[in-house]
């Protein structure tokens, strides 16, 4: 395989990765609705340890740096708490 086709390979990844945040920000959606009507805060401090620990034991499972995918899937809590609490701006605008 050459260069172009690695790349190419590579950027199909990428596609797939964008399409799946864009899936868990959907969840969170359904999840920031659930928390209201269950009357939960949005920030979640155990499960957001627990996505944590979860996706670091994976990692190292997979032979991966763990602490790069702990910064990866800070920014996936990061974006998804951004996007519940712009859903609860909505909700009471």
């Amino acid at each position: 395989m050459r260069l172009v086709e690695h790349r190419m390979v590579v950027e199909e990844i990428d596609d797939k990765i964008i399409k799946l945040i864009q899936q868990r920000m959907e969840a969170s959606k359904k999840i920031f609705q659930a928390k209201k009507m269950e009357g939960i805060e949005i920030s979640d401090q155990e499960q957001e340890k627990l996505v944590l620990s979860r996706a670091m034991d994976q990692a190292t499972e997979l032979n991966l740096d763990a602490g790069a995918i702990r910064d990866i899937f800070k920014i996936l809590i990061k974006m998804s708490l951004q996007k519940q609490q712009e859903l609860q701006g909505i909700d009471q605008g």
